[in-house]
């Protein structure tokens, strides 16, 4: 939890489009490990992988194209920050409340999953569309 904690918070800081993409690549990823272990349904925890990382990479290569090539520079907040958020995991300090997320995740999984898988699928025929609209010809990034 405090992983997740660290790298929404670290995205404030950031400026540069690929700490940024790296940033919600890793938030991603480490969400999707959580929904796996709460839920222990693998095929929705791939499918918000797939969608969100393939959009995210969609709008990563637009950007590219778009923006010109920047040097990546560290912020000194941003580094500050970093360091204390490291020490504080490795410290461990046990703040956290005691809260059965168990209880929680199958009071509200049960009622929403419908709408959840609804709703990836909308994406994942979206992204296919994009996907498929996007060829050499009619894509919509500046060629230089």
């Amino acid at each position: 939890m405090k992983f997740l904690i660290f790298f929404s918070t670290s995205m404030i800081f950031m400026s540069h489009p690929l700490l940024m993409l790296l940033s919600v690549m890793l938030l991603t990823l480490f969400l999707s490990m959580i929904f796996y272990y709460y839920t222990t349904l693998s095929i929705l925890s791939l499918m918000m992988i797939i969608l969100i990382l393939g959009g995210m990479m969609i709008i990563f290569m637009y950007m590219v194209s778009l923006i010109p090539n920047q040097k990546i520079h560290f912020n000194k907040k941003m580094t500050m920050i970093i360091s204390l958020v490291i020490i504080m995991i490795s410290i461990n300090i046990n703040f956290q409340l005691k809260i059965n997320i168990n209880f929680f995740m199958k009071m509200y999984f049960n009622t929403y999953v419908n709408i959840m898988i609804m709703m990836m699928l909308y994406l994942i025929i979206t992204l296919t569309v994009i996907m498929s609209n996007s060829n050499s010809f009619n894509c919509p990034m500046s060629l230089k």
